[in-house]
């Protein structure tokens, strides 16, 4: 359908909208069950691409009505198999749609683009049930080893209260170098208090 369709699809046929997806609920919940039976799992995963750098595409009073309490009956049944942890892959910004995803039991946010939604702020306005993923400009790593050194004493409140876990906010892009991305991962290895070493040779 595209954005467009789907977007005049809320106004003009919201009952259709709505039918697309509890069935999609359904499905989850069944394969949830039927995978859970027997393996224990850490997290579950969602990908909800839904935001771009001004905000979401949805309006968040559509975004309450139609997909936060359908989040909810999926985070439930997971819950009941011991996953407490929903990390949700979103770009762009976020921020307004981050208290309906915490509402509805999806409390990890990824990749937490700088550009456009910073994670200091979001844990300033949420606290620890959020908890996050990314946060660490990628555009920082084209300039070398100082100014990811800056970026990662940025994110240090962050990290010493945890809940946090430091990544580049997005694929990284092409104008980094090898040798930058290397010094990324052995400043933030020294960062997070592990040998600065590779565990592998470079």
């Amino acid at each position: 359908m595209g954005v467009r369709g789907i977007s005049i699809a809320f106004y003009k046929d919201p009952d259709w909208v709505a039918e697309m997806m509890d069935t999609l609920v359904e499905l989850w919940i069944t394969l949830i069950r039927r995978a859970l039976r027997d393996v224990k799992m850490d997290f579950a995963a969602w990908w909800e691409d839904m935001c771009y750098n001004h905000g979401p595409l949805l309006g968040v009073d559509l975004f309450e009505e139609f997909m936060v309490p359908r989040y909810r009956r999926v985070t439930e049944v997971l819950k009941e198999y011991g996953v407490e942890v929903n990390v949700l892959d979103c770009d762009g910004k976020i921020d307004a749609l981050v208290p309906g995803w915490l509402k509805a039991g999806i409390n990890c946010m990824l990749p937490v683009e700088v550009r456009c939604s910073d994670p200091l702020r979001l844990r300033e306005e949420h606290g620890r049930k959020l908890l996050m993923i990314g946060g660490v400009n990628k555009f920082a790593l084209i300039e070398g080893r100082k100014a990811v050194e800056r970026e990662l004493e940025r994110l240090m409140p962050l990290i010493e209260e945890g809940g946090y876990i430091p990544m580049v906010d997005h694929r990284v892009p092409p104008e980094v170098s090898f040798k930058n991305y290397v010094e990324y991962l052995k400043a933030k290895r020294k960062t997070i208090g592990r040998n600065e070493n590779l565990p592998y040779p470079l």
